[in-house]
């Protein structure tokens, strides 16, 4: 006799076991739980490199640079 397992506790386990494996995941995961301003901070700098100019991300910089002398 054969016990019948629903898919969806199949699935919630081994969704759980891929993300726990996963090395960039669980650095990631890590890095937000050790410090979360400054993982929060690296990833906005990410992507705005990614989407203004150049001359446009130096100034996005510079502005934090003084912000942070400031404080």
């Amino acid at each position: 006799m054969t016990k019948f397992i629903d898919p969806k506790i199949i699935q919630k386990e081994l969704s759980k076991l891929i993300k726990n494996t996963n090395f960039n995941y669980f650095k990631a995961k890590e890095s937000r739980i050790k410090n979360r301003k400054q993982h929060d901070l690296n990833k906005q700098i990410k992507h705005k490199q990614k989407t203004l100019s150049k001359d446009r991300f130096t100034q996005y910089i510079q502005g934090l640079y003084k912000n942070n002398d400031n404080n």
